[in-house]
């Protein structure tokens, strides 16, 4: 995008989108690392859509101290109304690209693992993401070992967000690992 209004409208969209508080900084990456804009003339959007109050002040700082903000309400009726002029393949792209970039520790998300011995002596395996209440992801797996098990918990655990997107990669079609060749 090259045309300043257009990309006003993205950030909008964008940060309507992803639903909580986040900063300049955050949003401008995201925009450059999906080729949409250059990272200064994204500032420079994202400091015009500040002055005129589409985008206000959230009242946290960030882990970096660091302002974050939020869509205001004049911000979601121009997003709402604008952002069918984006490419739908665009809006998804980057929403998916923020997702990545904003870890769900980041965005408060709760991860939730447990294991369960079977009657026939196997394990379930449960892991899930709560985000504001809502379920992002469930997964249920029975597996032969306690080893495995304990495998999947601890991998989980510590990365959800590679199991999230790998999962959305593979049912989205995205990425299609176990059928390539």
């Amino acid at each position: 995008m090259t045309d300043k209004s257009e990309i006003k409208v993205f950030i909008l969209h964008l940060m309507d989108r992803i639903g909580y508080p986040v900063n300049c900084n955050d949003i401008c990456s995201i925009l450059s690392q999906e080729n949409i804009a250059g990272y200064f003339e994204c500032g420079d959007c994202f400091t015009e859509l500040v002055e005129g109050k589409h985008v206000i002040d959230s009242g946290y700082l960030d882990e970096k101290e660091e302002i974050t903000y939020i869509v205001s309400e004049s911000g979601k009726k121009i997003a709402s109304a604008l952002s069918d002029q984006i490419s739908s393949s665009i809006k998804e792209a980057s929403y998916r690209s923020a997702i990545r970039y904003l870890s769900f520790e980041k965005r408060g998300a709760n991860v939730n693992c447990e294991k369960t011995k079977l009657p026939n002596g196997k394990f379930s395996v449960h892991c899930e993401i709560v985000e504001k209440g809502r379920r992002v992801l469930e997964i249920n797996i029975d597996v032969d070992t306690e080893k495995e098990a304990d495998t999947m918990l601890y991998n989980f655990r510590r990365r959800p967000e590679v199991v999230y997107q790998g999962t959305m990669a593979l049912v989205s079609g995205e990425k299609n690992y176990i059928f390539e060749k």
